[in-house]
């Protein structure tokens, strides 16, 4: 373009009207095009800045998602140590039944004042019940044993055929009822203790278990009085427990308020046949003080004449 401009300037002194014409054309055919370069150099360099912009936003969206991700992944192998050790735990059988005693202690502490329950408790037979709810009587105490059949749990989840799952659920059965029988034996006690007793199953897994495919072994408890509880239904019977103890301590109370009110009644009789009893001497010493006062003017009336007398005065007779 530059170079047609000058061409057309060495022309003009030719007086050649079109090739004016055509140098104006091509003057703003030049303008033009450095206006639309310099549009598309802005549109460009906008572009480049709001992609630069969204692949920063989108940089640190990715980065927040990895720092999450990361924390999770955390989050995860905790977790995992800790199911690793809970396994470990419920795999020793005494662990496990360390583990059913703390639960069922935690739940103690959790809905009852400590008067209300002991841990531990020896019965009169020299039997050791892992609760003792210390209700009033009826029904009196009740004793609650933790039990966590979770072996013959397993065996029957991860049974590979039915025949399987048939005899695992058969053994299943079999320890869920010789508990049963155990905690009946032992924990209720005529006299001694209430007529039934608690089987805590720290699980609730467990104890759903036990009622899907135990019913036998379920309503052998409930005629035995026997009654097994998970983590949930145990805080449900904790929770009336208490409302009963607090009932008991209301009926306790109204009896020692009736006594006293009672006791008062008999001090206000008392004291007001006292009073009346007062109040008759108050009369008669009042009387006796209204017969002293008639007395004393009397006497005083009667001196009074005798200090009146004129012992000097001549004798009629005398005369």
């Amino acid at each position: 373009l530059s170079v047609c401009i000058l061409l057309l300037a060495a022309l003009r002194p030719r007086g050649n009207r079109r090739l004016a014409i055509l140098e104006d054309r091509l003057t703003r055919l030049s303008e033009e095009r450095l206006a639309a370069d310099d549009r598309l150099t802005n549109q460009l360099s906008e572009s480049l800045d709001r992609s630069g912009q969204s692949t920063h936003a989108t940089l640190s969206g990715l980065a927040e998602r990895l720092g999450r991700i990361d924390a999770a992944q955390t989050h995860l192998a905790t977790l995992s140590e800790q199911i690793t050790g809970l396994e470990r735990t419920l795999g020793d059988k005494q662990a496990r039944g360390a583990y059913g005693e703390i639960r069922l202690s935690d739940l103690l502490r959790d809905a009852l004042p400590e008067s209300a329950f002991q841990e531990q408790a020896t019965l009169p037979n020299g039997r050791r019940a892992d609760a003792l709810i210390l209700l009033p009587d009826p029904p009196g105490p009740i004793a609650i044993d933790s039990k966590f059949p979770l072996e013959r749990y397993l065996a029957l989840i991860d049974a590979p055929d039915k025949a399987a799952a048939a005899q695992s659920r058969k053994l299943f059965a079999r320890d869920v009822a010789k508990h049963v029988a155990d905690i009946a034996d032992r924990y209720i006690l005529a006299g001694e203790t209430a007529d039934c007793a608690m089987m805590f199953v720290p699980s609730e897994a467990v104890f759903a278990e036990i009622h899907a495919s135990c019913r036998d072994v379920v309503e052998e408890g409930f005629r035995r009085r026997v009654y097994i509880v998970s983590p949930t239904t145990l805080w449900a019977t904790l929770n009336t427990a208490r409302a009963i103890l607090k009932d008991a301590r209301v009926r306790e109370q109204s009896t020692l308020l009736q006594q006293e009110t009672l006791a008062l009644v008999a001090d206000v009789t008392t004291l007001a046949a006292k009073s009346e009893s007062a109040r008759r001497r108050l009369a008669l010493a009042e009387a006796d003080l209204a017969d002293l006062s008639t007395a004393a003017k009397g006497a005083e009336r009667r001196g009074r004449r005798i200090a009146d007398l004129d012992l000097d005065a001549p004798d009629s007779d005398s005369k």
